[in-house]
């Protein structure tokens, strides 16, 4: 099973977040018009695969470094054991939330879009040649998790070298809200 969460966990990050590609409209990296890309703020999400509980994944957005906001990944296994723990760098470029998952400059992807549009989509492509799509299939889903009903933006995202669709839920107050990959899928279980 810890392999498994472990999967997980690389998948979401790898999964849900796609290469950044050139946009030259930025912002500051220690300045964000993201309302939930500030420093204090805390996530923690259920994790489920294949329908069994596989633990939670809490994030924790700290102060920014002058590249960008920290933001410490932690996974727990069901019996609330410890796992993995892992820094990751979040920045806000125009419109984008970029990270750069473990903080390793290999490159930055773009997870969020801030004033997404219906039917809006984008292609990026990775590092290793992949390409990722994601496109706004819905601007206004009412999804209910384990820390409430929110009204999100859903952004389908498919890339070459997955078979599945995935679909991440985006409140643009709270952030991320949910993620359905078909065998795996995230619920926001609590925030600040």
């Amino acid at each position: 099973m810890k392999k498994i969460t472990k999967f997980a966990m690389a998948f979401v990050l790898f999964g849900m977040i796609s290469c950044s590609d050139d946009d030259s409209s930025s912002t500051s990296s220690c300045s964000s018009t993201i309302p939930f890309l500030q420093p204090g703020k805390t996530f923690t999400y259920n994790l489920s695969q294949f329908g069994f509980d596989s633990g939670t994944i809490n994030l924790a957005y700290g102060e920014c470094n002058g590249n960008g906001f920290l933001v410490t990944r932690q996974s727990f296994d069901p019996s609330g054991v410890a796992g993995a723990i892992a820094t990751d760098l979040y920045k806000q470029e125009g419109d984008f939330l970029l990270t750069d998952s473990n903080n390793n400059n290999d490159y930055f992807a773009k997870i969020y879009k801030k004033n997404a549009t219906l039917g809006e989509s984008w292609n990026v492509t990775r590092p290793d040649g992949s390409i990722v799509t994601h496109e706004v299939v819905d601007i206004d889903s009412l999804v209910t998790v384990p820390a409430g009903s929110f009204h999100c933006k859903v952004f389908k995202y498919t890339t070459t070298t997955a078979a599945n669709e995935s679909f991440v839920f985006w409140n643009d107050e709270v952030g991320n809200i949910m993620e359905d990959a078909g065998f795996f899928k995230l619920e926001l279980k609590t925030h600040n």
